[in-house]
């Protein structure tokens, strides 16, 4: 049975587990992801998004298997269902720092995505790829840390706990961002958020320890 064939659309399955079978397969036969990078390619969004939940279970567990079709997943973040985008979007969040010439390339387009995209999970993981990526580098903490600031009040705030956790982060790979960033948790440490609220007491307290 091909790969493909193995997946919850093609089964008839209705739930992960399928998919996460398949993802497991993959995990211990790391050739097979070429089969299933070619799936994002189909017609058939429900495959297409069975795909892209495969490369991401695989990115849980070791993310550089992911690396060689980075481009292609950035690809399907213009896909017009909803799942293959989140799906998509949690893949690049998992493997932003195997990929940094790519990310820097693609942060005006994730910034564009955050500012339109209607779904929470995507945006969540357009807010994590920003947090893994500033794990490379100083130069990468500092590209995205304009595009995390921009992020706080959009959508109602509703990302900005994850932001500020991204910012923990980020003032630990560019320490000359430290004073900024400890002035943005300041703002947020009373927030009406408990979440909220949490992440901006994390930053300060990951501040304090340096």
């Amino acid at each position: 049975m091909q790969i493909l064939d193995r997946l919850s659309s093609r089964t008839g399955d209705r739930t992960q587990q399928h998919n996460s079978e398949v993802a497991l397969v993959c995990l211990q036969n790391p050739q097979l992801l070429a089969e299933i990078a070619a799936g994002l390619k189909l017609a058939d969004a429900e495959v297409v998004g069975d795909c892209a939940e495969v490369m991401c279970k695989v990115a849980e567990q070791q993310p550089n298997l992911m690396t060689p079709y980075a481009e292609s997943l950035f690809a399907l973040l213009k896909h017009n269902k909803t799942r293959v985008r989140w799906e998509t979007m949690h893949t690049i969040g998992l493997i932003a720092h195997t990929i940094p010439t790519i990310m820097a390339q693609e942060l005006a387009n994730l910034a564009q995505i955050f500012r339109t995209d209607s779904s929470v999970i995507v945006r969540d993981w357009v807010i994590g790829a920003y947090g893994d990526y500033a794990t490379v580098s100083a130069q990468a903490a500092v590209a995205v840390f304009p595009l995390l600031e921009e992020a706080l009040p959009l959508w109602e705030e509703k990302q900005a706990g994850r932001v500020l956790l991204a910012l923990v982060q980020v003032q630990k790979s560019a320490p000359q961002l430290r004073d900024e960033c400890r002035a943005i948790a300041a703002r947020y440490v009373e927030h009406g958020r408990a979440v909220v609220k949490q992440s901006a007491r994390t930053l300060l307290r990951a501040i304090e320890s340096r």
